[in-house]
């Protein structure tokens, strides 16, 4: 037994983020003191009673027995605290702290997420070490799509207020749907945007269609839904949904006794059109390029003043690493064609009516910073500034 004895006792001074009766605040002291220093993004709220104790904690005096090796030890249930397992269940506990990455029962992962939970509220070093450890679980198979790690994870984010740290979680596709929405509403109060390596995660877990769309090609839709909204999709969505939308709400944590509120707005309704209307027309470069043969203007078309109203957009090469997949979109069009100039340099010009213009506005996404593109309407040179969504210039 003393070999026993000596095991248990390496293995809770081995993790040094379990909390331990008589060493470590209980998790009410800990509130209450935060609670006085007002350093953190979030209402703490006062327990009725305030336990003296803490129901997560080790306490070291209570009997822990190893399990014999043909008695199957039961899984304990949710929601139990550190005296509530058997002598049994608190060795496997104990045991398995050694190595939290390993599978275990749901109740063991639990208690260990309201130890990790408290330590995020006992200063810069223990909250920094905790949201560590939380960032290593949630890749262990054991873990993966864990709710509750989720949740605890994400306050650690909204605690610190690293917007860019939480963009860059959300974009790794970690979340279950369940946390997801809450994540972008809080990416949004930290005021970090939208990436274009959020959205097709986002859209797998909002079961949009994402047509394969490669970053680099939704990262310039993102740029022209901005333009065409007046404002960063999230600012955009986070407007829609109100000041109301803004306010403190109960926070539902892991551990019993913390009892705090924060901003969750909920996103989705405002967010999920626009994410899908933009995949709709993130097309992709396509594996072989058309090659069409360089023409000569037809003198036998009809003239300017025959055609009534259309528009005329002409682009040259460009070292844009989109160039050719604006070429194969031009070359889709029935009305592209392909001439060359005084000097003799190739120029791709397609033709828009204004029941077309739809399609101009897909194909001018790629090419309206290029120095070679040109507009025309109704033969006439238009400036690029005068050019975009209901423009009166293009009336």
């Amino acid at each position: 037994m003393k070999n026993k004895s000596t095991k248990i006792k390496l293995s809770i001074t081995h993790n040094q983020l379990i909390r331990i009766v008589a060493q470590d605040p209980p998790a009410a002291q800990v509130l209450a003191q935060a609670r006085a220093q007002q350093i953190y993004p979030v209402q703490i709220r006062n327990l009725p009673e305030a336990p003296l104790d803490d129901y997560a904690q080790i306490d070291p005096t209570l009997q822990v027995e190893a399990p014999a090796p043909t008695a199957p030890v039961e899984a304990p249930r949710l929601s139990l605290g550190y005296a509530g397992l058997t002598p049994q269940q608190r060795y496997q506990f104990l045991a398995w702290l050694e190595d939290p990455l390993a599978t275990a029962p749901l109740a063991f992962q639990q208690l260990y997420l309201a130890h990790l939970e408290v330590r995020l509220f006992e200063g810069p070093h223990q909250a920094q070490a905790a949201q560590k450890e939380l960032q290593r679980l949630q890749y262990a198979p054991a873990w993966r799509h864990h709710e509750l790690l989720a949740r605890t994870l994400l306050l650690s984010y909204w605690l610190t207020q690293d917007g860019s740290g939480l963009a860059s979680w959300l974009a790794e596709g970690l979340l279950p749907p369940s946390v997801l929405e809450s994540a972008i509403g809080c990416q949004s109060l930290l005021h970090e945007e939208l990436h274009a390596e959020q959205i097709v995660p986002l859209a797998e877990q909002w079961q949009l269609a994402t047509n394969d769309a490669k970053p680099a090609v939704l990262a310039l839709r993102l740029n022209s839904l901005t333009a065409n909204l007046g404002a960063a999709p999230l600012a955009y969505a986070l407007a829609q949904a109100g000041e109301d939308a803004q306010q403190p709400r109960p926070w539902r944590a892991v551990h019993r006794d913390l009892r705090i509120a924060l901003p969750q707005p909920q996103l989705r309704v405002f967010l999920a059109p626009l994410l899908s209307e933009m995949l709709a027309t993130a097309e992709q470069e396509p594996e072989e390029p058309i090659v069409v043969e360089p023409q000569e203007p037809d003198d036998q078309k009809p003239g300017m003043d025959d055609l009534g109203w259309h528009l005329i957009l002409e682009f040259g090469h460009s070292r844009s690493d989109f160039f050719e997949f604006a070429v194969d979109l031009a070359q889709r069009m029935e009305s592209y064609t392909q001439i060359t100039d005084e000097n003799r340099r190739l120029v791709h010009r397609v033709f828009f009516k204004k029941r077309e213009l739809r399609q101009f506005w897909r194909l001018w996404d790629y090419v309206q910073s290029w120095s070679s593109t040109q507009i025309y309407l109704n033969g006439e040179d238009l400036p690029k500034w005068k050019i975009y969504p209901y423009s009166p210039y293009l009336k």
